[in-house]
């Protein structure tokens, strides 16, 4: 062999052994949240599975604070060569609407890879209400204007401007009262203290008999609870709304990793392990090309941008 195709040679065997070491490399999935949360929890099942359709270690890395916003940031300002992700939940579209401070447009912000679930809210109320249906609800509601009060995690919260829809689909008048936290307006509702709250994790207090969950919010009823309507089924229009989780590329990430990336995550979506995980959790999976993800940043910034200016809300 002469020095010229040793030199080649060589050259070729390191170009493929340094390939080998990138591929090997851990992804980083950033969740914006504390550990042990829906979102959570929810991230560790799907990376689970995810690293070993990639062939690479993929690690959940908890940043929560700031409503996401430090999560969010950082993975806007890490290498776009796909080892660095976000995964997060529908407070990615929210955020921008209700914190000035935070600068960047949800639909354009990242690079999407796709859309790992969708999950519904439950319509929460008290069990001691004189009520049993979301329309009997309504009513009572009607008949008792400025009386009856719905909890959330604070202003600007899901489950705010989820109150606010709400209101302004019935034209009850319902009573905000802010918490720290979603299972804070929970525990509330629980004791009787607050009528109202849209929660995803009621369910065990409803089969203790403290709370009645009246529908759910999504097109599709909860997998947990086949016999509770949607919103549309108790006849309520317009408040169909999904929650979800999904995955970001930082912006500039080159079109074949997110290929690669997106490739993956729905080969994950399609396991009977994974789907059977989901269901336990209340989840629907939804995989898909990454336009179904922006199509639902979409939905969710044009939604709750009404929802904001038709309630007058101000937030600083």
């Amino acid at each position: 062999m002469t020095l010229l195709r040793r030199r080649t040679f060589i050259g070729a065997v390191g170009g493929l052994l340094l390939s080998s070491v990138r591929a090997a490399e851990a992804v980083r999935v950033i969740v914006p949240y504390a550990a042990g949360g829906f979102t959570d929890i929810g991230a560790r099942v799907i990376c689970e599975q995810l690293g070993q359709v990639l062939g690479q270690p993929v690690i959940v890395e908890n940043r929560p604070g700031g409503g996401t916003r430090i999560g969010t940031s950082a993975v806007f300002g890490a290498k776009p060569d796909g080892h660095t992700l976000l995964l997060t939940n529908i407070a990615y579209s929210i955020l921008p609407l209700v914190d000035p401070s935070v600068k960047y447009d949800a639909p354009t912000a990242a690079a999407p890879v796709g859309i790992a679930s969708v999950y519904s809210i439950a319509v929460v109320v008290n069990a001691q209400l004189p009520v049993k249906t979301l329309r009997e609800f309504i009513d009572h509601a009607r008949k008792n204007p400025g009386k009856l009060t719905y909890g959330s995690a604070g202003p600007g919260s899901g489950a705010h401007l989820g109150g606010e829809l709400f209101k302004a689909l019935t034209g009850a008048d319902l009573v905000h009262v802010p918490f720290r936290s979603t299972s804070s307006a929970l525990t509330e509702v629980a004791a009787g203290r607050v009528d109202l709250t849209f929660d995803g994790t009621a369910l065990e207090l409803a089969k203790t008999g403290k709370v009645r969950i009246l529908a759910v919010s999504g097109t599709d009823r909860d997998p947990r609870m086949p016999d509770v309507p949607t919103v549309a089924e108790a006849g309520l229009k317009g408040m169909e709304t999904n929650s979800w989780l999904g995955i970001f590329a930082p912006l500039g990430t080159p079109a074949p990793v997110v290929e690669r990336l997106n490739q993956a995550l729905n080969t994950v979506l399609q396991k009977e392990a994974l789907k059977a995980r989901f269901r336990e959790l209340g989840m629907v999976a939804r995989s898909g090309s990454p336009s179904l993800l922006i199509d639902q940043v979409r939905h969710d910034t044009d939604l709750y941008r009404r929802v904001i200016h038709e309630a007058k809300l101000k937030f600083e």
